[in-house]
């Protein structure tokens, strides 16, 4: 009888221990050597279950993306049909959402877009759907509201939530963190009036 093919797991394995090291030495500093350490893999199953390393960001970006929409989703989950922008925004800036790791890799990935057109490509598009997600939620929520009015808030509240985000590596700014979920508020009640 053959063994249970353990793929699967063995990738789950590698590209949480690749997520690590990512968010740890960047993108370029996260060797198959520093990644099967994490792993406490051998280097040739890392390429055995995963590949080479453009193999790992193809998948990290993917897993990435996957986290992420998933996490936005959830925000979106259960939103009463009255009063949903602001139960939104307490979801959004509130304590919990935002992941370190998930900040870091982020950054990596947005700081070797420059040198890599593909890289770019696929973050561009997770910031467009990020975008294009909360845009639909508003219009759904005030259906009334001009369109180019939904758009400018949904971008502030975007560049608000991304900005305040890329800092929760440095810890303890409660007084921004404050301040940018009240003003995401303030956006959001330009709608509702």
């Amino acid at each position: 009888m053959a063994r249970p093919s353990l793929k699967k797991e063995r990738q789950a394995q590698i590209l949480a221990a690749y997520e690590a090291c990512v968010a740890v030495f960047g993108l370029e500093g996260a060797t198959l050597e520093r990644v099967a350490e994490e792993a406490g893999l051998a280097r040739a199953l890392i390429r055995h279950n995963v590949g080479n390393r453009e193999d790992l960001q193809a998948a990290l970006i993917k897993r990435f993306v996957g986290q992420s929409t998933q996490a936005l989703e959830a925000l979106f989950a259960g939103l009463p049909d009255a009063g949903a922008g602001p139960i939104f925004v307490d979801r959004l800036f509130g304590p919990g959402y935002g992941d370190t790791t998930m900040v870091l890799v982020s950054a990596a990935l947005i700081g070797a877009a420059e040198r890599d057109p593909a890289i770019a490509r696929k973050m561009r598009k997770w910031v467009n759907d990020f975008l294009s997600k909360i845009e639909s939620f508003l219009v759904n929520t005030y259906p009334t509201r001009p369109e180019e009015d939904v758009q400018a808030v949904a971008a502030g509240l975007v560049a608000l939530y991304f900005n305040t985000e890329s800092l929760t590596p440095l810890g303890k700014l409660d007084k921004l963190n404050s301040a940018s979920r009240r003003a995401a508020m303030m956006l959001v009640a330009q709608l509702e009036g």
